[in-house]
């Protein structure tokens, strides 16, 4: 099978497109393999500052693949969920901005993977669902995690447990995810917000990932957290370049990382 996942660039800001229209995008081995592969290899690369994923064909992605899920193997099923496991963890620590560009279906695991993204854009066609009830399944890929970090958790059971379908426009009014974009220009509108990010210090844009991936946590673990990291990013040369310029009144560019 070619390559699943596609890699352009737009200056700072570097797409990734998942590629498999003809299951939606669903989550093949050979998908989540390449798309493993490619978020390492942006991670490493220190010219990209912010990321944009999104799906070919008129959808982000359908979740699992049905057709290869097989009860009849759990070391299979156990070794394939921890693959996918992979890119949810690898989303959530990479130490660059994220933006989800959602068009048509988010469902099941694809919805998991669009919330580990750090902002979420939509259009009028964009539909969520949180389909594992309607197959038997309990939630995957950290959506008990990430959902409720959006919604409120009486709403959370709604989702999880009822598995609505929901539009892009309700999905923003709710908060699920971020900006809704117009018919058409979901992923223009996500590489705007992806530019912006890219703009940001690196330093503290990773900063603030690794604080709030550790969430829930109490008051004094988020005090320690904010201390280690603030340490740290003061001594940066990014920090020097801002101080500078803000006594100059002046624009700052971020040297990256």
């Amino acid at each position: 099978m070619a390559g699943l996942v596609g890699v352009e660039r737009e200056g700072d800001v570097a797409i990734l497109r998942l590629m498999l229209p003809a299951k939606r995008n669903a989550l093949v081995p050979e998908l989540v393999a390449d798309l493993s592969a490619a978020l390492d290899a942006l991670s490493a690369d220190r010219s990209v500052r912010a990321l944009v994923l999104t799906g070919d064909g008129g959808a982000f992605c359908a979740g699992g693949d049905l057709g290869a899920m097989d009860g009849a193997d759990p070391l299979g099923v156990t070794a394939m969920m921890r693959a996918c496991q992979g890119i949810v963890r690898r989303l959530v620590a990479l130490p660059l901005p994220v933006v989800a560009a959602v068009e048509g279906a988010a469902f099941g695991a694809g919805f998991s993977i669009a919330l580990a993204c750090d902002l979420v854009v939509v259009g009028p066609g964009s539909r969520f669902c949180a389909a594992f009830g309607k197959v038997g399944l309990m939630p995957d890929l950290g959506l008990l995690w990430s959902l409720p970090q959006r919604v409120p958790m009486g709403r959370v059971r709604e989702i999880l447990m009822l598995c609505p379908t929901i539009s892009g426009a309700d999905a923003v009014a709710e908060r699920i995810a971020d900006v809704l974009a117009p018919e058409g220009e979901v992923l223009s509108t996500a590489l705007s917000r992806a530019a912006l990010l890219a703009e940001a210090a690196p330093g503290a844009v990773a900063a603030v990932k690794s604080a709030l991936a550790a969430w829930p946590q109490g008051l004094d673990d988020v005090l320690r957290a904010e201390e280690a990291g603030q340490a740290m990013l003061i001594a940066t040369q990014d920090h020097a370049a801002a101080r500078a310029a803000f006594f100059a009144r002046q624009p700052v560019r971020f040297a990256g990382r």
